[in-house]
């Protein structure tokens, strides 16, 4: 029996190393399949489905979870990866602008006084403004912030897709500057903008950070921070993601976190003439032309500032933008798409312009629209 109870010990010790291993082994083929599958250099690419496309009074085309969004000024519509209508709505501007976050996508008319709300189902909500729009931004439930300018006043204004006032902003141009750039939160809680000021014949700026949360009811005016930043100008500002906030300025840009109160984490100052600049939920990029370079190069940083990336770029491009793990490069009708990696993923020149290329899995397949299709392809070896 003592020799029996032995013999089964070492058959269940075996069989848990034998299970280890195969398993041990499992997940490295697996990393290695992904790491192969995540990182291939394709040539080409295979149409899988095409719908008619016009871009007659186009406004432009947005990125919207796993969908794309025509918007022009005479209407919307929504497209999915096979084709298929969503939603389109109709409507009149002189000068359509859009945002996106999630489900939810908000259509204004920059320099009027009408914004229209739409998700997966279509119009959720018309709100009209009683001053002109600047700019306007959307959160992932439909709550909307909106910076008008007035004559010697500006306003943000935070409503919900139903039309109610949530929260407001007053500052005298005079007073307390222009302003350039807002931003809302993910969850539609804070807001952040930049002004422009002149003081005493020098330029600064100063960017206002308001939380209309339960927390910002403790702070004065819902004021939930201030920087002042004397050296120039900032011109845009973003949340990446919902606690953490980029301010782009002339020669970098600085990083915010903001779960409650907003406190500077990073700032970033880089030599040369900043381009372009571009951001998602998991990186912040600048593009950098230097003096005695020929080509410029793309410097890429993490949430907290950390730099992931230098990269030369030598594709002049119209428009870059990050999506996932991907930087998109278009000009004309070509387009280029590296890994943020730095690798090289695809390089092509097409038959005919492309407007918009977006990721549909963030592997093979994706939206490329032209100004006569919207087409899914497949990415091909």
């Amino acid at each position: 029996m003592r020799d029996f109870e032995g013999r089964s010990k070492r058959y269940r010790r075996n069989r848990t190393i034998i299970l280890i291993m195969l398993l041990v082994v499992i997940v490295i083929v697996l990393a290695v399949y992904l790491y192969k599958l995540f990182n291939r250099d394709y040539q080409g690419y295979e149409v899988m489905d095409r719908v008619t496309n016009t871009e007659e009074n186009l406004g432009g085309y947005l990125e919207y979870d796993g969908a794309v969004v025509r918007y022009s000024k005479d209407g919307a519509v929504a497209i999915d990866n096979k084709g298929n209508l969503l939603w389109n709505g109709s409507y009149e501007m002189a000068d359509p602008i859009a945002d996106t976050c999630k489900d939810y996508v908000v259509i204004a008319d920059r320099g009027g006084k009408k914004l229209y709300i739409f998700n997966k189902d279509g119009l959720v909500g018309n709100i009209p403004t009683n001053h002109p729009i600047v700019k306007v931004e959307v959160a992932r439930q439909g709550v909307v912030a909106v910076l008008m300018i007035e004559d010697d006043i500006s306003y943000i204004e935070l409503y919900n897709k139903e039309g109610d006032l949530l929260g407001e902003k007053i500052t005298n141009l005079v007073v307390h500057g222009y302003p350039m750039d807002i931003t809302l939160s993910d969850d539609g809680q804070k807001v952040a903008g930049t002004y422009l000021c002149i003081s005493k014949g020098e330029i600064k700026n100063n960017i206002l950070f308001l939380n209309y949360g339960e927390v910002g009811k403790n702070f004065t005016d819902r004021t939930a921070g201030a920087h002042i930043h004397e050296f120039g100008i900032v011109p845009r500002i973003t949340f990446l993601d919902n606690d953490t906030i980029s301010a782009f300025k002339e020669d970098g840009l600085m990083i915010f976190s903001m779960e409650e109160k907003a406190e500077i984490a990073k700032e970033i100052t880089v030599e040369g003439k900043i381009v372009s600049v571009l951001h998602n939920e998991k990186y912040v990029g600048l593009v950098i032309e230097e003096e005695g370079l020929n080509k410029p190069k793309l410097l890429l940083y993490d949430l907290k500032g950390n730099q992931v990336l230098e990269l030369e770029l030598d594709f002049k491009y119209e428009s870059i933008y990050l999506s996932g793990e991907e930087i998109i490069l278009l000009h004309s009708n070509s387009a280029v798409i590296y890994k943020t990696n730095g690798k090289e993923k695809f390089r092509y020149t097409f038959t005919s312009n492309v407007s918009a290329l977006y990721p549909i899995n963030h592997m093979d397949k994706y939206f490329l629209v032209s100004p006569d299709e919207f087409m899914e392809i497949q990415l091909v070896e």
